[in-house]
């Protein structure tokens, strides 16, 4: 199984962007971030699986919603 993170600031840019996803066909879950993520700014990511990141990466630029950072979820 396959999992993808992309990190995005705030908990409703998190929840926007999950259902962003899901219209577009994507499973998608929101996940409060580590205290190691938190130094970076990130807050909430979005877990992504069996689902091309880059492709989710494309759809929520599309639609407005700034991604802070991403990385293999594995």
């Amino acid at each position: 199984m396959k999992k993808e993170l992309i990190f995005i600031g705030s908990v409703n840019k998190a929840m926007r962007a999950r259902d962003i996803l899901k219209d577009y066909g994507i499973t998608a879950y929101v996940e409060r971030g580590s205290d190691s993520l938190n130094s970076r700014g990130c807050g909430f990511s979005i877990l992504i699986i069996d689902s091309s990141r880059t492709r989710a990466e494309e759809i929520l630029k599309e639609n407005g919603i700034q991604i802070s950072s991403a990385e293999d979820g594995n």
